[in-house]
């Protein structure tokens, strides 16, 4: 029972496998729409950064042969501080343009996932009535789950600048940062666990949002959380491979045509992970229900045995 326990995230992959062809067409729909808007605006994003860009310089570069001292030279400072505020709207332009391709994203993958789980089908018009509902709910957990990112980073920076301050060689400061950021990273895909699941009770159960999301998904992912943590690494892995392997293919690519479609590549290739990443999360949470149903009915109580009814992929003919 215990060997079982711990090979559960290969069963998730398994079911994720067999689910991925159900709904094949709105699935792949909402695949391409995420990815078509993501390239546009990192299109957008990367065409407008470099042209503010390349006027700063180009104003920059005229600094040494202008006096510093002559109103020429304050004139172009003046003209290049007025390009700061551009910058900072078009970066900021950008992030939330990202969030909100990323509220779609996630939204529809896991409604589609859902109903594929259940072996339904879902027309593109209940699609959009359900993601409008859904929209004011994702937001305010997602901002929950950002606050949460932010407060864990904070948090590991305040704890970890006194060991890193006292090390005075830069070889073995270079070493314990590395060794730090390691135990970090790997302590964050334990606890993102939850925080991805609440987005997914987030979209499944009406009325639940904010904390009332991140103390659920806690609850469900109770005795789970082991094979979510798995699971995560298996994506990162995943994705590590798949970047490094990019990268080395395109290695010596100096030219502005090529970082653009390397980040391209980078944008659309975080949007697929994403997107995975749900689907993935999406079973388990099926998972999680039914094994919690199964566990509360064997006590006596009726309150989940209507989980414990929900098919899987495996008891779907």
């Amino acid at each position: 029972m215990e060997f079982h326990q711990h090979l559960g995230f290969l069963i998730t992959l398994k079911e994720t496998l067999k689910l991925l062809p159900r709904n094949g067409k709105l699935l792949l729909s909402v695949t391409l729409i995420s990815l078509i808007l993501s390239s546009i605006f990192f299109s957008i994003f990367n065409f407008s950064s470099f042209s503010l860009m390349r006027d700063m310089l180009a104003k920059e570069s005229l600094f040494p042969i202008t006096s510093s001292n002559s109103a020429q030279f304050s004139s172009k400072l003046r003209r290049i501080g007025e390009n700061f505020p551009l910058v900072l709207t078009t970066y900021t332009a950008f992030v939330i343009s990202y969030l909100a391709i990323s509220f779609f994203s996630t939204i529809t993958t896991v409604l589609v996932s859902s109903i594929s789980y259940n072996s339904k089908k879902l027309t593109l018009k209940e699609l959009s009535l359900k993601f409008v509902k859904t929209c004011p709910r994702i937001f305010i957990t997602g901002l929950y789950t950002t606050f949460l990112v932010v407060g864990y980073i904070f948090c590991v920076i305040s704890l970890s600048s006194p060991f890193v301050i006292n090390v005075s060689d830069i070889s073995t400061l270079i070493g314990t940062a590395f060794f730090l950021g390691i135990l970090v990273y790997i302590f964050y895909l334990y606890i993102s666990v939850t925080w991805i699941m609440a987005l997914v009770v987030t979209v499944h159960e009406e009325e639940i949002c904010g904390l009332q999301a991140l103390g659920k998904s806690a609850e469900i992912v109770k005795g789970n959380r082991l094979n979510g943590f798995i699971l995560n690494i298996f994506l990162n892995l995943l994705s590590l491979g798949i970047y490094l392997s990019y990268s080395m293919m395109i290695q010596g690519n100096k030219w502005v045509s090529g970082r653009t479609i390397s980040g391209l590549f980078l944008v659309n290739f975080a949007c697929l992970v994403k997107i995975l990443t749900f689907v993935v999360y999406t079973v388990l949470y099926f998972q999680c229900k039914r094994k919690h149903g199964e566990e509360i009915e064997l006590n006596g109580s009726t309150v989940y045995n209507k989980l414990s009814t929900t098919p899987s992929v495996n008891d779907v003919p």
